[in-house]
Order: C-alpha cells, then structure tokens, then sequence
C-alpha cells in the first residue's frame, strides 16, 4: 500500500491552516512563561527626538522634546538623589521656592534654553566621577506620581560625548565630537531580564524624594540565573580608548537662548 503523503500548504484548506495556526499560537501562549527574555534597552535604539537632557561642564540644558513633555511649565524643580544617582525634573509656579526656569517662552511656543549652573556641574561631575572635557546626554522617563509629572534621567546610564576644544586649543582630528559612547555593561548587553526590570521601574517615596529605581540598568549587567549568561551584544565598531559605540545621534543644542543644529 503506497504510503499517505501529508497534504502541502497549498492543498490545505482553509479550515486546515486556520486549525495548524491556532494550535501553534497556543502553543507559543503555554510556553511563553519560559523564556529567558530581556528588555532590550532604549539607548540601543536611535533616540535623536526623544527627551533628554545633556549636562556639561558649567550647564545644562533640556532638548524640545523633554520641554513639550511637560505641557505650559515655564518653571521647573531639579530633584538629586545622591544614592541612587538618579536626576529628576518637576513644574512649578514662579514664585515657588527653588524655582528655576528652563526653557524660552513665547506667545507660539516653548525653545529649550542653557541654564548656567556651573556650581551645581561641579559638584556633579565630583560625584559622578565624571570627565570635564566630556559632555553626557541622558535620556528622561516621564512618570506620574501623587498626581505629578516628573521626568527622571538615571545617571549611571549616560551617553558620553568629547567636547569640541575651545577657541586656540589644538582639535584631535580623529575624535568624532558628535558621536556618543555608553559604557560597555550598557552598549554590550541587550537589556536586563523581564522581572528584573519591573523591579527596577517600580516607583517608591523614600526620604521625601521619589525613588525609582534603576530604570534602564545597573551598573554591573544582571546575570539571568535560569540561562546561566546574560544576553550580550558583540561591539567591535568603537574606538580603543571607548568602551561601548552607539549611534551617532545629531541633537539639537541651544546657546545663550538659540538653538545651534549640529551638536549633542
């Protein structure tokens, strides 16, 4: 007796693929508890529009994108956590105390603005241990708490740029300026594993600061214990003295109130 072949896609009815198709979406459903998966982090991705402050030496400034997150606000408090070296940002009213103002307000819109602190860099660039002839761009992640928006930037977690050398001093022709790095526990791994990463966008109060915990990473990669390794991405693009390349992103960068297109 000649053998019965299994029908081919084609000779499937439509009755037949929906049945297979059913039964392998179910199956994808039981065993989908698992798998080792890891959130694949946002710095991995080109992250040019999204909100972001970046922090140099003497300043600070705020991108568009971070300003039109928080609709109207003029006038904002910067929050420190020192332990968790976490940076937060909150609208405020002119009048409140430590009120500070962070963007350009006109009857059409909002531009972002340089906020001169070089007193408040200085002490973060000692506690961060932060390069001087570097500038760092973090990205925000706005959250809502007690009926409050704030954006909060994890420190730890910051893409690095070479400031361009000043007016006289000689420019190292094989520095790209505009090119940002992250540290290799960043640029080298996927992200950190699902549970892992619920724990650490978990939002608590603690000594009246608002405490989130580490939202994108720490600052040793997480091991997945049921894998045995973590998944890592191989990077062999950046430079020697880099630990980590990531994509070139182009901000747009404000001087004495102007926006200047072309810098980080």
């Amino acid at each position: 007796m000649t053998e019965q072949m299994m029908p081919t896609s084609e000779e499937m009815t439509l009755e037949e693929l929906t049945t297979e198709k059913e039964l392998r979406r179910r199956e994808l459903e039981q065993a989908f508890g698992s798998y080792n998966f890891v959130v694949v982090r946002k710095e991995l991705f080109a992250h040019l529009r999204d909100p972001a402050v970046t922090i140099r030496k003497g300043s600070i400034t705020f991108n568009t994108a971070c300003i039109n997150g928080l609709e109207d606000v003029v006038f904002v408090q910067l929050l420190l956590c020192e332990d968790e070296k976490k940076f937060a940002v909150k609208g405020c009213q002119e009048n409140d105390k430590d009120a500070l103002r962070w963007c350009i307000a006109k009857p059409d819109k909002r531009k972002s603005r340089k906020m001169t602190c070089p007193d408040f860099t200085d002490k973060l660039y000692e506690l961060m241990h932060w390069d001087s002839k570097c500038r760092y761009k973090i990205l925000g992640y706005k959250i809502e708490f007690e009926g409050e928006t704030y954006y909060v930037f994890d420190l730890i977690v910051k893409e690095t740029f070479r400031e361009k050398p000043k007016k006289g001093e000689v420019i190292d022709e094989t520095v790209d300026y505009k090119k940002g790095y992250y540290s290799e526990d960043i640029a080298g791994t996927f992200g950190v594993p699902v549970e892992e990463h619920k724990k650490q966008t978990q939002v608590t109060v603690e000594n009246g600061y608002i405490n989130v915990a580490m939202l994108t990473g720490d600052k040793k990669p997480v091991e997945i214990e049921q894998a045995g390794k973590q998944l890592t991405l191989e990077d062999n693009s950046a430079p020697a003295n880099s630990t980590g390349e990531v994509y070139p992103d182009v901000e747009e960068e404000v001087s004495d109130g102007e926006p200047v297109v072309g810098e980080c």
